[in-house]
């Protein structure tokens, strides 16, 4: 990693460094390709992350998945980042508030978040913005730069790298180091969506958001029974059915039964749209 001055003082950083592509064949490697790419550019903790629909129709952020992370601090925030609770006010730093995955959503190249000065990057931050980005950093960190990645289709993958407080600012990019660093976040993302490590992106024995009477309720929603048919169907009371309906509007932040159908054929609740 170096760093240079421009015509007008301003420091630059070069990192130019590839690894060796074709021996990126094992997980282990993968992690250690990942670690050298994140402290070339300066940063201190990074994930790969990876999800299956970047944006659902309620315009939040579809579930996540780790697929490699590098960095002491990373198991920490991760695990309350992808924390999937009822209410999104008990945890300020889920992902499904996460203004800068939002922002980077509508971008192709690097994006970095100075999490101090966040007024540097929007003017239209929310109540909810402000204190995901207090979260985090009051785990410590000082800088965010997520690097995107677009899949034909809805796939989503970005390289998330965080910047300790306890260490130097990053410098700026050069024009070769942010073109370095999409390419390499391209390359990585490529390898791990092989079939050989399908295993990085199941689900790793979270708590289902739904209840088995809350799907059995959206099941029968997606099938266009009513709240009566469905309630004969499942020997429950009408009321009961309304109840579990309110309950997982609320859960995948749907404002109506429709909206609630199409996130959980999005997100894999309801299997595929065409086997159904």
């Amino acid at each position: 990693m170096t760093s240079h001055e421009n015509a007008k003082g301003a420091q630059y950083l070069y990192y130019t460094d590839q690894p060796d592509w074709q021996q990126l064949d094992s997980l282990i490697a993968i992690r250690r390709a990942l670690q050298e790419l994140v402290k070339g550019i300066g940063f201190d903790t990074a994930s790969l992350i990876y999800a299956p629909v970047g944006e659902l129709p309620n315009r939040t952020p579809g579930p996540v998945y780790p697929l490699v992370t590098v960095g002491n601090d990373s198991l920490r925030w991760l695990k309350q980042w992808r924390e999937r609770t009822e209410h999104t006010e008990d945890n300020p730093l889920s992902h499904r508030l996460s203004p800068t995955w939002k922002h980077t959503l509508q971008h192709t190249l690097p994006q970095r978040f100075d999490l101090a000065h966040p007024e540097k990057w929007s003017k239209n931050l929310t109540m909810a913005d402000q204190r995901w980005l207090s979260a985090l950093y009051e785990y410590g960190f000082q800088e965010l730069c997520v690097t995107p990645v677009h899949f034909p289709g809805r796939e989503y993958v970005a390289l998330s790298c965080l910047s300790h407080r306890s260490n130097p600012t990053p410098p700026a990019f050069s024009e070769q180091t942010q073109a370095n660093l999409l390419y390499s976040t391209h390359r990585l993302a490529h390898i791990c969506l092989q079939p050989e490590f399908a295993q990085l992106r199941q689900n790793d024995g979270a708590t289902p958001l739904l209840s088995k009477r809350e799907q059995e309720c959206l099941y029968w929603a997606a099938q266009g029974k009513s709240a009566v048919e469905t309630a004969s169907i499942l020997a429950l009371q009408p009321e009961t059915v309304r109840t579990y309906l309110k309950a997982l509007l609320k859960k995948l932040q749907a404002d109506n039964k429709p909206q609630a159908i199409a996130i959980a054929y999005e997100t894999g609740l309801l299997g595929n749209r065409a086997t159904n």
